[in-house]
C-alpha cells in the first residue's frame, strides 16, 4: 500500500490551510466591526445622554430666569413703586406747606419731576420683565401691546393675528414665544437697522405658525453659524422648550425671515 502523499492529497491540505486563515480573517473582521460597531453605539449614546443633560440644564436656566424675571417685576411693582408713590404724595403734601417759599418750592418740584419719571421707569421696567396682559389675556394681547409701544417710534410694527385664536392654552409657550419675538426685535433694530417690521401669527392649537419678518440689512446664512450669539441661542433654547422650529431666510440687504412652527404637543 502506497502511504506517500498524493498531489490531490496535498493541494486538498493547502486549500483547506487558505480556507481556515480566510475564516480565521473573516472571524477576526467581523469582530473588529462588531467591536468598532458596539463602541460607536456607546458613544452616540453617551453623546445623545450629553444633549439631553445639556437641554434639560438649558430649559431649567431658562425656567429659574422666568422665575426671578417675575420676582423682580412683582418686587418693582409692589415694593419699589409703592414707595416712590409714597414719597410722591408726601411730597406734594410738602409743597402746599412751603408755597410761600419760592426756592423750596423750585426745588420741591425739580424732585416731584425726577420722582414721577422714575415710577414711570420702574413701571416700563417691570412691565418688560413681566407683561401682565401675557398672563391675564395671552400671546396675541401681549404683541399687540408690544406693537402700541413702538407707534411713536421710527419702527413700523405690523401685527397679523387673522388666523390666530386669543390663547395657545399653555402659558410657558405663549411666554417663550413673547420672548423669542422680544428677541427677533431687538436684533432687526440692533443689528438689522429695520424700519418695518411684520409678524403674521396662526394658531392650531396644538400647533401655531409665526412669520417674522424685516427689511433689515440681512445677512448671509452660511454667516448664521459664526456670528450665532447668546440672543440666538436663547432663541433656539425657548423654542426648543415648545417643540418648535425655527427657520431663517435672509440675504445682505434682503432683511430677515424667520418661520417658527410647531405641529406637535411640546414635552413640557
Amino acid at each position: 500500500m502506497d502511504s506517500s502523499i498524493q498531489p490531490h492529497d496535498f493541494f486538498f491540505l493547502i486549500a483547506t490551510g487558505i480556507l481556515a486563515m480566510l475564516l480565521f480573517a473573516i472571524g477576526l473582521i467581523v469582530v473588529f466591526f462588531t467591536a468598532q460597531s458596539k463602541l460607536l453605539n456607546e458613544k452616540m449614546q453617551q453623546q445623545a445622554l450629553q444633549l439631553e443633560h445639556q437641554q434639560e440644564l438649558l430649559f431649567s436656566n431658562i425656567k429659574t430666569q422666568e422665575k426671578e424675571r417675575k420676582r423682580i417685576a412683582e418686587d418693582l411693582h409692589d415694593e419699589i413703586g409703592s414707595k416712590l408713590n409714597v414719597m410722591l404724595l408726601n411730597l406734594r403734601f410738602l409743597e402746599r406747606k412751603t408755597g410761600d417759599l419760592p426756592k423750596v418750592s423750585e426745588a420741591i418740584e425739580e424732585v416731584e419731576q425726577l420722582l414721577k419719571t422714575t415710577i414711570v421707569a420702574t413701571r416700563q421696567i417691570s412691565h418688560d420683565l413681566l407683561p401682565p396682559i401675557l398672563a391675564d389675556f395671552g400671546l396675541v394681547a401681549a404683541i399687540k401691546e408690544l406693537q402700541d409701544a413702538y407707534q411713536n417710534t421710527q419702527l413700523t410694527f405690523d401685527f397679523d393675528d387673522s388666523q390666530a385664536q386669543e390663547r395657545i392654552g399653555d402659558q410657558l409657550i405663549e411666554l417663550n414665544l413673547f420672548r423669542v419675538i422680544q428677541e427677533l426685535l431687538k436684533n432687526s433694530i440692533t443689528h438689522g437697522a429695520a424700519t418695518q417690521v411684520h409678524v403674521v401669527f396662526r394658531t392650531e392649537p396644538p400647533a401655531f405658525t409665526v412669520i417674522y419678518q424685516d427689511n433689515g440689512r440681512g445677512f448671509e446664512l452660511a454667516r448664521l453659524e459664526e456670528r450665532k450669539g447668546l440672543g440666538t441661542q436663547n432663541i433656539e433654547s425657548r423654542l426648543a422648550m415648545c417643540a418648535a422650529h425655527i427657520a431663517y431666510e435672509s440675504r445682505e440687504e434682503g432683511g430677515l425671515r424667520a418661520v417658527i412652527t410647531r405641529t406637535v404637543k411640546a414635552p413640557l
